[in-house]
């Protein structure tokens, strides 16, 4: 039987081989074929190593930026061009003995903390960002001209400005005077402040854009970028390409160079993700990503990027309904909602209505158009189930057909005119029932069956327990009142309170 030697594990390397050779006594017979195959090996490896090498050297002289790198006892292991012409450093020197760096300089190198910070070197201000790395026990140092960085932000922000992607509005630009939205803005302020992603809610045309950007310009990013996107507005297979961008060659028809991302576009700003609820489940497994860990993919690309940016998501659907039909990634709508804001609708801050029909006629030239009577109490009794956007289009369908200075009911779109069924007027004792119970409940007093019974009496109503439970029964099953059980008693809806306005209108 042949001997078996056992050489254990081990790499079969070219000493290894020469070991084998020796240990059988083929060395001397096998030397030269084996020596004249690994040489040929070794310097065709060695031939792309220096090729390696070579190319590396080239790329890190083309960065603009100083790049210098040293081991733990300062003696400089690499330097590209820009480092060398900013400090007057070479490769081999040692940055404790250098006269060519200031002391404050030094005793930052030498430091064995990682940290940034500016020098001004020959009147100019750079900015020094400094890491250690672990493998190589060695600290790698970037060098950035701060004059250049600032202005190429700022080009950046005008070319972002040039295609509309900055913040519009701000608070000032919110026409109201209702307290419901000095509440809504109150809030938006105080949200403004932090840095947290933000969750709008609020019916079609309520504003959610202009409250984003808002939001945005009272931030401390209000000097970064505000990228608007509707994600309703994108067909499925593009707005993954939109949000995250692509490398070269990513799909047919892909740009040559590859595009930016929306998402790298408002690095160090504000993304606002309008109709985030009609984003697709692939796109909501790669958003989840993106805010809990700052980084994203291109599509086609396999290198991480970090971006700073902060999320304002706005939606008119109920995304909670949405989550429960596994439409929308529960995890990504409680990562959206640590922050949120919902905003009224117009029919229920009616105090907002002629202020705002008069900025808007104001605004599109109307000045000399004024209001009848009866033109204002339409206004106000219409639900605006489009809310302000549908306000402002019946100020520009008023101003095409009316030539008249005081503006007629005729003037108006027939939808304003028509009654709807719920709002026809109560009768006396409906409506004083309806009454007391809104008053009662914007005191938070408890109302019920028998404090109406009693205050019907003072009012001449007359009302006895049983009666006032048979129509308190029926103004719950019109949806006017909501009962609850004990001490809690009668509460009025929105639908209640806009019957109540419609009939003390009349």
């Amino acid at each position: 039987m042949a001997p078996i030697i056992d050489i254990g594990p081990r790499i079969l390397d070219f000493i290894s081989i020469v070991e084998i050779l020796q240990a059988i006594h083929l060395l001397d017979e096998r030397s030269n074929l084996v020596a004249a195959k690994y040489v040929k090996q070794i310097i065709s490896q060695g031939w792309q190593l220096s090729n390696v090498n070579e190319f590396l050297y080239k790329v890190i002289n083309s960065v603009d930026d100083g790049l210098l790198s040293y081991d733990e006892h300062g003696n400089i292991t690499l330097i590209n061009s820009s480092a060398n012409e900013i400090l007057n450093l070479e490769m081999g020197e040692n940055l404790s003995s250098s006269l060519s760096i200031s002391s404050e300089l030094r005793s930052f190198f030498l430091s064995p903390a990682a940290t940034n910070e500016m020098f001004t070197i020959f009147h100019t201000e750079y900015l020094f960002s400094k890491s250690f790395i672990e493998t190589t026990k060695s600290f790698l140092c970037t060098l950035k001209n701060a004059r250049e960085r600032i202005n190429i932000e700022n080009r950046l922000r005008k070319e972002l400005k040039k295609k509309g992607h900055y913040a519009k509005y701000s608070f000032s630009d919110i026409i109201h005077k209702s307290s419901l939205m000095k509440s809504a803005i109150d809030k938006s302020q105080k949200l403004a402040q932090s840095d947290y992603d933000i969750l709008i809610l609020g019916e079609s045309g309520t504003g959610k854009e202009l409250f984003a950007s808002a939001i945005h310009n009272s931030s401390p990013r209000c000097k970064g970028p505000f990228i608007a996107i509707n994600c309703s507005a994108l067909p499925e297979e593009l707005i993954e390409s939109e949000l995250f961008g692509y490398d070269e060659g990513a799909f047919t028809g892909a740009k040559k160079g590859g595009k930016i991302g929306l998402f790298e576009m408002a690095n160090g700003g504000t993304i606002f993700l309008d109709e985030i609820g009609d984003i697709p489940p692939k796109i909501q497994l790669r958003l989840l990503r993106v805010l809990q860990e700052k980084e994203i993919l291109k599509v086609g690309g396999n290198t991480i990027i970090h971006v700073d940016v902060r999320v304002i998501a706005a939606t008119n659907e109920d995304l909670l309904d949405l989550v429960n039909r596994s439409v929308f990634r529960k995890d990504l709508y409680y990562r959206l909602k640590k922050l949120y804001l919902n905003l009224p609708p117009l029919r229920d801050r009616r105090e907002d209505i002629l202020v705002l029909f008069a900025h808007f006629l104001h605004k599109k030239g109307g000045t000399n158009h004024s209001l009848s009577p009866e033109t204002e109490k339409i206004l106000l009794n219409y639900k605006w189930e489009g809310n302000i956007r549908e306000l402002e289009n019946t100020v520009e369908y008023i101003l095409a057909i009316c030539d008249e200075e005081i503006i007629m009911p005729y003037h108006l779109p027939e939808d304003l005119c028509r009654k709807q069924a719920n709002e026809l007027p109560l009768d006396p004792i409906d409506h004083f029932l309806l009454d007391t119970i809104y008053s009662f409940n914007k005191t938070q007093d408890p109302v019920g069956r028998k404090k109406l019974s009693e205050l019907s009496h003072i009012q001449g109503f007359n009302q006895s327990e049983r009666q006032s439970r048979t129509r308190i029964d029926k103004l719950a099953a019109k949806g006017y009142i909501r009962k609850f059980r004990g001490r809690f008693g009668l509460e009025i809806t929105v639908k209640g309170r806009e019957i109540l306005s419609a009939f003390s209108a009349e």
